[in-house]
């Protein structure tokens, strides 16, 4: 069985993590230049084979996982240009705004995640600190991967103190132990590649003409 390269994701029902060894050790045999990832998810296995040093063609029609993709496999720069950034957005203080208005949740001293009897995905300290992230990202006016890289970052932050199991519809009834930790962001796992990968966020159907490579997953 190949090593597997050190891939990050969120909590994603479908996600390939598990599938990884299994998924490379199959592309091995072919030894493919270049491989058409077309559903990428959470692009865990574009992430792996660009380790790997193959050209990945990424493509998913959610929008979260372009920016995931334009984080992991077109970044140029260190991890230090965006410690500092992520530094200052640590340091904002939380605000109410469109995130906590329809995502926070008040504990109300019960372990109930329900707020005005509703399912709430995150406690409202943290969505204070997401609502002030957000719009402090806006206002930087960085580089559409620069913005990606910070973007992934702060999904990432926002899965570690979530309460859901990985799908949109499955929040929990109660407070998960992991959602009264403060959210807090970190730089990204960087990837070192010297190939020109691509990044698109289309439907399958209308990408297929568009693009070429020797293996499709």
């Amino acid at each position: 069985m190949l090593n597997c390269p050190t891939t990050e994701g969120i909590k994603y029902a479908g996600c390939k993590l598990a599938l990884l060894p299994y998924i490379l050790q199959l592309a091995h045999k072919v030894k493919p230049q270049s491989v058409f990832d077309g559903f990428s998810g959470t692009t865990r296995v574009s992430q792996a084979f660009a380790q790997l040093g193959y050209k990945v063609v990424s493509n998913d029609i959610a929008v979260w996982s372009k920016v995931f993709g334009l984080c992991y496999l077109k970044n140029k720069k260190d991890r230090s240009y965006y410690q500092e950034i992520i530094d200052h957005l640590n340091a904002l203080p939380g605000k109410d705004g469109w995130f906590t208005e329809n995502y926070g949740g008040i504990p109300n001293g019960t372990t109930s995640s329900r707020t005005n009897g509703l399912k709430k995905p995150w406690q409202i300290h943290n969505t204070r600190k997401l609502d002030s992230i957000r719009e402090e990202i806006d206002r930087l006016r960085l580089g559409e991967v620069e913005k990606s890289v910070l973007l992934t970052s702060l999904i990432l932050a926002l899965d570690k103190v979530d309460s859901t199991l990985g799908h949109f519809a499955s929040y929990l009834d109660d407070w998960s132990p992991r959602s009264y930790n403060t959210m807090r962001l970190s730089v990204p796992s960087l990837i070192e590649s010297n190939q020109d990968h691509e990044i698109y966020n289309e439907d399958i159907f209308g990408i297929l003409d568009k693009t070429e490579a020797v293996l499709a997953y």
